[in-house]
């Protein structure tokens, strides 16, 4: 019995996702981008002399893995709501320009520091 379980009906790698509906799996998914978001934009605005994008790429991933872990299990849950499943790609599509954005900041950000610290060793 335990074998035919284990080959047909494996445990969650994750453990049981923390949502019972599709809507709440990606309502989840969306509110860990905004955490991502903003640990990175606090990363960012620190500037401790640490790789800026590294820390900040860092802080979006620890923000975000935690929920994001669940992914597969809330597409499960949205196979029977094709209009969700759209909102699902969306979603992922977002959590992937969102992290690219979080490099791109850090480095402008990186630069900016740079030629403003620069500037003012310069100048004054």
């Amino acid at each position: 019995m335990q074998v035919v379980r284990q080959a047909f009906f494996p445990p969650e790698p994750n453990g049981p996702a923390p949502f019972s509906t599709c809507r709440d799996g990606l309502h989840a998914l969306y509110a860990a981008i905004e955490l991502g978001r903003e640990a990175a934009r606090q990363a960012n605005e620190s500037g401790d002399g640490s790789s800026g994008e590294e820390t900040a790429l860092a802080r979006y991933r620890e923000a975000v893995e935690p929920t994001w872990r669940f992914r597969d299990q809330v597409q499960r849950l949205c196979r029977s709501a094709p209009e969700q499943e759209g909102a699902l790609d969306a979603i992922e599509r977002l959590r992937y320009a969102e992290e690219h954005g979080v490099r791109s900041q850090a480095e402008e950000l990186s630069s900016l520091r740079r030629r403003a610290r620069q500037i003012v060793q310069q100048s004054l």
